[in-house]
């Protein structure tokens, strides 16, 4: 099966559902751009893990379904990880507060 980025299917879940980048936005927040939702699409940028939250309610889709792809190929490249963390650096600190609430939330 080939790769899919986040932003990949980001987009194409947004677009089966007949959603605009302003509409998955505002869905997050009044502050939130459609740029901002455009970035997360062409994978320059990962939504905050609140906001990760809000779409996989929104998309009704599981963080599961939307990472795979990518935690996939970062273990079958495990040196990369380095740059790619290096490229979007509050991840691990996103992920880390992640675990925390949902250990806190007994999950």
């Amino acid at each position: 099966m080939p790769y899919t980025s986040f932003g990949d299917k980001l987009k194409r879940r947004r677009e089966e559902l007949s959603l605009t980048q302003e509409d998955v936005g505002s869905y997050i927040s009044d502050e939130l751009s459609r740029q901002a939702v455009s970035k997360w699409e062409r994978d320059e940028a990962y939504p905050e893990v609140k906001s990760l939250l809000l779409l996989s309610v929104k998309l009704d889709m599981s963080l599961d379904e939307m990472f795979a792809d990518e935690l996939t190929n970062l273990r079958r490249n495990e040196n990369d990880l380095s740059s790619f963390l290096d490229k979007y650096p509050g991840l691990l600190v996103g992920v880390k507060t992640f675990a925390e609430a949902l250990k806190k939330m007994n999950l």
